[in-house]
């Protein structure tokens, strides 16, 4: 019970970190805009943008929960390491791209972006802004692959 810490105070999100947010986010939709309704010609660089920018966020999400729990006096090694993982697999993801079918790619980084979600919830003494901020970057990440993944599905 010693790791057990009261809850933060409640942290209002500043206008600028949304307006940051925002714009670091505008990537997924745009790219899947482009890709399910765009020019048959750029279909293929739009895909391209939407999995890259999928990787950077997922390594990024994964940075900062790793740097929240090296914060800790006891660092968990199983939760640092699994922290590198969701980075390690989204560049994989990349990777496997040519030699799995599209779907199965796009699938992948759902699954990578719930998982480090769920993970990102369970992570001690965060910011109390933290889950906010994760679920909205998580929320445009997968709305925008699920998108994706249902054109590439009727394609």
């Amino acid at each position: 019970m010693d790791d057990v810490r009261p809850a933060a105070k409640a942290e209002s999100i500043p206008a600028a970190l949304w307006g940051i947010a925002l714009l670091a986010l505008s990537p997924f939709p745009v790219s899947t805009y482009l890709y399910c309704y765009g020019p048959a010609s750029g279909m293929g660089s739009a895909l391209n943008a939407l999995m890259l920018w999928s990787a950077v966020v997922l390594s990024f999400l994964g940075g900062v929960r790793w740097g929240l729990e090296t914060r800790e006096a006891q660092p968990r090694a199983l939760r640092q390491a699994f922290s590198a993982l969701c980075a390690v697999a989204a560049w994989v993801m990349i990777l496997a791209r040519g030699r799995l079918p599209e779907t199965w790619v796009i699938g992948g980084f759902i699954v990578a972006f719930l998982i480090q979600w769920l993970f990102d919830h369970q992570t001690p003494d965060t910011p109390s802004r933290y889950p906010m901020l994760s679920t909205a970057v998580t929320t445009a990440g997968c709305v925008s692959l699920a998108w994706a993944l249902e054109k590439a599905m009727n394609a």
